[in-house]
């Protein structure tokens, strides 16, 4: 082969060369594009994921926690086709009964049992659940505060601007007073101490001439087991749950003179916030819809609580409209009942009023 035939050939090799890598080239840039083409698209099928933490604390058997937490779970993560993962934390473990109002604005948790009376000095309008004037009766609890309610809106939009919102709010019925001696009449309850869970617990104590002792329930056995406290006001399923039966031998059911003991669960509002808005239409619809089915279990288990008190051995007094005692403590709270109503202005005083009707 001449040099001349050596260097076109090589040239002719060099050119096709060339031409293999600039298509090469221009391939790979293709796949790459093609690729890059693709992200966006895959980011978006991408569903995001969200993990609310639920506290409870407590009986963790009590209607308040069994009825809703575990089908509040299921219902979110079901209708959010498992975008959202709901971690429950029971029996106080993560946050105690006291700690709720702050943990719940720290974000500590996401989502809280609740007694709303805890709320009262925090979102004033919550005090207004507080008072012995609000009691209605267990068949009209969901007319008078029920989701979508004035009353229930009215508080939602009170606890939204302290950084909180409502998810359910719960009819535990009429508190109790456990003690180991009869605390049947208001005379009973002076010079005595007296455990209580919130800001009108307190007052009715104070009212009746005794001295208010804030415990966590948890400690309430002990308590009375070593005779700290005399005597104890909470929920009846809390009572039965935690066994307080066992150190106490009577039961005074207050049937609305105390007012009422109503619990709820309240979300984090920014938590809220930060879920797409279809995912917060379903954490508040599963709130307000479990919430109905959970206060309608609680309302059933209130009777069947009592006489599970009687076969535990404790002597039961019913305050019962028309009765002497029901008249006494009636009397005995009178001046508590309207010192009340005068911290609220007139037209709050009226919804509640009215919505008891």
């Amino acid at each position: 082969m001449t040099k001349r035939h050596y260097r076109r050939n090589h040239q002719q090799l060099a050119r096709a060369t060339g031409r293999r890598a600039v298509l090469a080239g221009i391939g790979a840039a293709a796949v790459s594009a093609s690729a890059l083409s693709l992200l966006p698209l895959r980011s978006a099928r991408a569903e995001a994921q969200f993990t609310l933490r639920l506290a409870s604390w407590g009986a963790p058997t009590a209607p308040q926690v069994v009825n809703f937490v575990g089908p509040f779970q299921k219902a979110v993560e079901a209708e959010s086709h498992g975008r959202i993962s709901v971690q429950s934390f029971p029996a106080g473990s993560l946050v105690k009964e006291q700690a709720v109002p702050a943990a719940i604005q720290s974000r500590v948790v996401d989502i809280s049992l609740t007694t709303m009376g805890s709320w009262a000095s925090i979102v004033p309008t919550a005090g207004v659940l507080n008072t012995v004037f609000f009691s209605p009766v267990a068949a009209d609890f969901e007319k008078a505060i029920g989701p979508e309610t004035p009353l229930f809106n009215t508080l939602d939009q009170a606890m939204a601007a302290h950084g909180v919102r409502l998810l359910a709010v719960l009819y535990n019925g009429p508190v109790v007073v456990v003690s180991r001696a009869p605390m049947d009449s208001p005379a009973a309850f002076r010079g005595k101490t007296i455990r209580v869970f919130d800001r009108l617990t307190a007052q009715i104590v104070q009212a009746l001439g005794g001295a208010p002792s804030t415990i966590e329930v948890a400690d309430v056995y002990p308590a009375l087991e070593r005779g700290t406290v005399q005597g104890a006001i909470g929920g009846l399923e809390g009572a039965i749950g935690l066994k307080e039966y066992e150190v106490s031998k009577y039961l005074l059911a207050t049937n609305g003179v105390f007012g009422l003991l109503i619990t709820g669960y309240v979300m984090n509002r920014s938590a809220l916030d930060a879920l797409p808005p279809d995912l917060q239409k379903v954490v508040l619809d599963a709130g307000h819809t479990i919430g109905v089915e959970t206060t309608k279990a609680m309302i059933a288990a209130y009777a069947r609580e009592l006489d599970a008190m009687r076969q535990h051995g404790m002597t039961v007094t019913v305050l019962e409209p028309g009765k002497p005692p029901y008249r006494a403590f009636t009397e005995a709270l009178a001046s508590l009942k309207k010192s009340q109503e005068a911290q609220f202005p007139p037209d709050l005083v009226k919804q509640v009023v009215d919505a008891q009707r």
